[in-house]
């Protein structure tokens, strides 16, 4: 069996003796191996050096490019600084007609770095995209103070905002799964933010992503950060075929919610970059033992911390390739 089958057996059900390990590791790879990172995030061959690299040392069964929520809010004109190892949005810009362009930003760069991490691992991983999803994108682009307004029923220009960005959206997911993209996970760490009222007229925006992502053979995925435990029951309304839970989510009751979907996660990236081996072992047989080999993908809650200590995140993967081999339990 490939690693990337492991992955596909999870989202669709199937057994495995082998549950699914996908660790989001982006900036990591540039820390561990002593890399510009602020190179590797505007040159997308760096990236797939990098990624090509960090996916030989620690075997995941998959790898996606670098997240980064910035990414199509630079190419519609906002203005990014570098802020320790991430980029992060200085000037906000809210752009009259959203086209979508890949010359624009840095875009082109990731395409790159997927198109090479195809071909170079494709074969035997699953390989994977990022895009923002509408409303953290808007977040980007108009600031907190805009978004806060509207998610509290005030309006605003986010309203009209949301279906424009989503149409770019889309075409960028189509670009990412042309050049080699098995899998889009729409980024929506602002939903946190979201009521259930609210969340749910969003969710026809994210919808059609992931409608688009589906139309051209790839897996949708979604991300939500933080304490969404409220949005749970509205989750089966989103048309993603996994759904990634943070560690402050139980696992056990999102299961219990989203019985018939693949659910990643949750393993606490604050434990990962700062807990002992004892501890990350535990929390991974945890997570095993409260699901099963169908319908999961062992992760973290969120992206890896690039200061993550190389040993810890072996740990983790090793202790899950362990429990294929002796059994769960």
């Amino acid at each position: 069996m490939k690693p990337k089958d492991r992955i596909e057996l999870s989202i669709r059900g199937e057994p495995s003796s082998t549950p699914a390990v996908l660790p989001l590791i982006g900036a990591h790879s540039a820390v561990i191996f002593n890399a510009n990172v602020h190179k590797a995030f505007t040159d997308g061959k760096l990236m797939a050096d990098l990624q090509t690299k960090v996916a030989e040392l620690y075997k995941p069964d998959g790898i996606f490019h670098y997240m980064d929520l910035t990414v199509e809010a630079e190419a519609l004109g906002a203005k990014i600084q570098f802020r320790g190892h991430f980029p992060a949005v200085v000037e906000h810009h809210i752009p009259e007609e959203p086209e979508f362009d890949e010359s624009k930003g840095r875009i082109r760069h990731f395409i790159r770095a997927v198109r090479l991490l195809n071909e170079r691992v494709g074969n035997e991983l699953f390989i994977g995209a990022y895009v923002t999803g509408p409303l953290t994108l808007a977040f980007e682009l108009l600031g907190s103070r805009d978004v806060v307004r509207w998610l509290a029923g005030k309006g605003g220009v986010v309203g009209d905002l949301l279906p424009r960005l989503t149409k770019f959206i889309s075409e960028y997911a189509k670009a990412l799964i042309d050049n080699g993209a098995e899998g889009v996970m729409v980024l929506e760490p602002c939903c946190a933010l979201a009521s259930p009222k609210m969340f749910r007229s969003v969710i026809s925006f994210i919808n059609e992503t992931c409608t688009t992502i589906r139309a051209r053979k790839a897996i949708p995925f979604l991300h939500t950060c933080g304490d969404v435990t409220h949005l749970l029951p509205l989750l089966h309304e989103v048309e993603a075929l996994v759904y990634q839970i943070d560690s402050m989510v139980d696992l056990r009751r999102a299961r219990e919610v989203i019985p018939d979907k693949c659910l990643m996660g949750n393993i606490d990236t604050s434990l990962l970059l700062r807990g002992g081996i004892r501890e990350i072992v535990e929390a991974v047989r945890k997570c095993i033992s409260y699901m099963d080999a169908r319908q999961y993908i062992l992760s973290a809650g969120c992206e890896i911390p690039p200061r993550t200590p190389p040993e810890h995140l072996k740990a983790m993967i090793s202790e899950a390739r362990r429990k294929s081999k002796n059994g769960r339990g």
